[in-house]
């Protein structure tokens, strides 16, 4: 039976028991005008009979009418609660349902107390522990700093994510600081982890924010195919950094040390790295267009393959540096040091004729371009 065979059944009942009712208030009203009549001839009856019955035959009579008074009253009362006798097995089946839910509520409510206070507990311990790795990693001793930077990178776990942002800020604190060069790499290599985790939904909340890497120690940090675009790495020692694929648009680096780092294929456009240190450096197929390089130590760079647009490297240290197949269109070299070794590669750069240099390296450089065409 489904719910609306049900639903029906429970329809019919309940207009059985309304015509009950109706029919019965009716019985009443038929009952209470005939009610004198009935009266009158029951009391003739009753006088005729008296006359022909002994005394103890009408002791007898009256009982007998009483016993079938009694009955007749535990009949209509019975008629009267039929219909409700029906009910009875569904009221306390629903009352019994009812318990069952109750109960079960209560249990539920209960284990999701005891799971609240569960959790609030271990995040109680997980939290002073948090601290007290904190703690650690500014004591004196280099063994029990090793032991925290070990631990604190177990926060970055999945079932750790409330911490996530705890850990990767206190990393950055740390990376400011002067440590050992074991305990640096420790950090590093736990910070690696951790921007990778927390930098996208640092800036999905936070549209205007800009990562400040500014005076960190990340010697040799991967933060390769990563948007750090307009951070601050202004002071850092980023020497031997793996950039590769980084958008590093609009990055702020004054005096910052890229020395030897890998920085190919990526997006340095505008960048203004005035006055840094980028000697040895791969920026292979790498987008500088207006990038600020002014007084910058570019020593035996890689330039291949760059796009240079509008970029500006006056007073810069060229020597060495290479730039075969780099597009130097509208680029600046004035008072930039420019070694033989530098000046055949730029002849070898595109749009290089449209660059900006001094007159004494325009000179030179037009005369490499037309000895290199007469020996072709």
């Amino acid at each position: 039976m489904d719910i609306f065979d049900l639903f029906n059944l429970k329809k019919m009942k309940a207009n059985r028991l309304i015509w009950f009712a109706i029919l019965f208030v009716i019985f009443l009203m038929l009952l209470m005008i005939t009610k004198p009549y009935w009266g009158q001839q029951s009391s003739v009856f009753v006088n005729d009979q008296l006359k022909s019955m002994s005394q103890q035959e009408l002791q007898k009579e009256k009982l007998h009418q009483d016993i079938l008074k009694l009955r007749l009253e535990n009949k209509k009362i019975s008629s009267f609660l039929e219909p409700f006798s029906s009910y009875g097995t569904l009221i306390t089946a629903l009352v019994a349902i009812t318990g069952v839910i109750i109960t079960i509520w209560k249990q539920i409510a209960q284990q999701e107390a005891g799971r609240r206070q569960r959790e609030n507990e271990s995040l109680r311990r997980l939290d002073e522990k948090f601290t007290s790795i904190v703690a650690n990693l500014c004591s004196k001793n280099e063994a029990i700093q090793a032991s925290a930077a070990v631990s604190i990178i177990s926060f970055l776990r999945p079932e750790y994510e409330a911490f996530h942002n705890q850990v990767f800020m206190v990393l950055l604190a740390n990376l400011k600081l002067q440590h050992s060069k074991s305990l640096n790499k420790l950090l590093i290599k736990g910070f690696e982890k951790a921007i990778r985790i927390q930098l996208q939904s640092i800036k999905k909340k936070d549209k205007q924010f800009e990562l400040d890497l500014s005076s960190s120690n990340l010697y040799r940090v991967d933060l390769s195919g990563l948007d750090l675009s307009q951070a601050d790495i202004a002071f850092s020692k980023l020497r031997g950094a793996n950039l590769t694929k980084t958008n590093l648009y609009r990055i702020k680096g004054w005096e910052a040390n890229l020395d030897k780092a890998m920085i190919s294929k990526a997006n340095m456009e505008e960048a203004r790295l005035r006055k840094a240190q980028i000697k040895n450096a791969q920026l292979h197929e790498t987008r500088l267009v207006s990038a600020d390089l002014k007084e910058t130590n570019l020593a035996n760079t890689q330039f291949y393959r760059a796009e240079m647009q509008s970029a500006h490297l006056e007073k810069s240290n060229l020597n060495g540096a290479k730039f075969e197949q780099a597009n130097i269109n509208d680029a600046y070299f004035y008072g930039a040091n420019l070694n033989d070794i530098t000046m055949k590669s730029i002849i070898k750069a595109f749009n290089w004729d449209k660059a900006h240099f001094d007159d004494n390296i325009s000179a030179k450089l037009e005369e490499l371009a037309r000895s290199n065409s007469k020996s072709g």
